[in-house]
């Protein structure tokens, strides 16, 4: 009976304990279909990018493409639209309004061929590998109607200095895993239960 009672207050301790954020590590590819200022590509020339992405707020960490970066932005939003037929996923800096000097956007669309399944929000479609390899809109694809993009613009805040570039997208891959402190607090939940238990034994 004991090691029946310790394992059912295991996991009840384990449903007890709040969910936690998951971080979400993207990866992608795509063609250069437009570009303007120093960006080091050339239209036509392959480009990749790169984003962690936190479901608490949510908050992109960090969003790269073709060596350029944004930190987090002070407008961050993943989203699935009304239609269903893009999921967008964009970190924005536009400090004009709060007295900075520069403005930036990074944004990744994923675009699909038919609807995205209702049951998948921004943050399930990108580890939903049926729906990426079957239903993702790539220029490649010769179904191809509307295919995913990415991009970036940055420019000083009076609109000078613009550096950016498009991207028409070829590939995407993404992980998924809880942000370290859940293991942390679950672990050490569980070790504080075996020693309250060996101490009723």
């Amino acid at each position: 009976m004991k090691i029946s009672f310790s394992l059912l207050s295991i996991v009840a301790l384990a449903a007890a304990i709040p969910a936690h954020a998951t971080v979400y590590g993207v990866n992608f590819t795509g063609i250069v279909s437009e570009t303007q200022g120093a960006t080091g590509f050339a239209t036509g020339g392959t480009v990749s990018g790169h984003f962690d992405l936190s479901t608490v707020g949510p908050t992109f960490l960090d969003f790269t493409i073709g060596g350029k970066s944004v930190a987090a932005g002070y407008q961050s939003s993943a989203v699935i639209g009304p239609a269903l037929f893009d999921a967008i996923y964009t970190a924005q800096v536009s400090p004009v309004a709060l007295g900075g000097t520069s403005n930036s956007s990074f944004s990744l669309d994923l675009s699909s061929l038919t609807t995205w399944p209702s049951i998948d929000n921004a943050f399930t479609l990108l580890t939903d590998t049926n729906q990426l390899q079957t239903n993702l809109d790539t220029v490649t694809n010769p179904l191809s109607a509307f295919p995913s993009t990415f991009d970036y613009y940055t420019a000083d805040s009076n609109g000078a200095n613009i550096v950016s570039l498009t991207a028409d997208l070829t590939s995407v891959t993404a992980t998924a895993v809880p942000e370290p402190g859940s293991f942390a607090l679950l672990v050490a939940s569980v070790l504080a239960l075996g020693v309250f238990v060996r101490r009723r034994a």
